[in-house]
């Protein structure tokens, strides 16, 4: 695949790996937000589902790309820092900690990096038992 499809697939998959849980957890606040309250909804109601949504969501992606995994893992949550900064230009009261969000979602990129990896290494162990096991000639 090429690199600019893996990048909005993996940014897809953030955006699912965030909003899912929403309507798995029962009981979730919903928050309202400029332009994309979903998305708020999801961050600010952010569970172990998320975490393992996202974890899941590198694993797939780096399984069928041959991007780099931490790059893999950046896009994946690249969708939520792009939201923020359009909703400063929309409305610049409403991310008054901008900094702070910024860092949380850094701070999730850590499993989607960890899944892309797994999924690194899942893709070479089945290469190797692909070239080990194939037929003699």
């Amino acid at each position: 695949m090429r690199n600019i499809t893996v990048i909005f697939i993996a940014s897809v998959l953030g955006i699912f790996s965030i909003i899912i849980p929403i309507f798995i957890n029962e009981g979730v606040k919903h928050y309202d937000s400029p332009l994309f309250p979903i998305l708020r909804t999801g961050i600010e109601g952010f569970s172990s589902y998320s975490l393992l949504f996202l974890f899941i969501s590198g694993f797939i992606v780096k399984l069928y790309s041959k991007m780099n995994f931490a790059i893999i893992g950046l896009s994946i949550m690249l969708a939520f820092p792009t939201a923020s900064i359009i909703e400063m230009f929309y409305d610049s009261t409403s991310h008054n900690m901008f900094p702070f969000e910024f860092i949380f979602y850094l701070f999730l990129t850590v499993p989607s990096i960890i899944g892309a990896f797994f999924g690194l290494v899942a893709r070479k162990g089945y290469e190797r038992y692909k070239m080990e096991n194939r037929p003699k000639p």
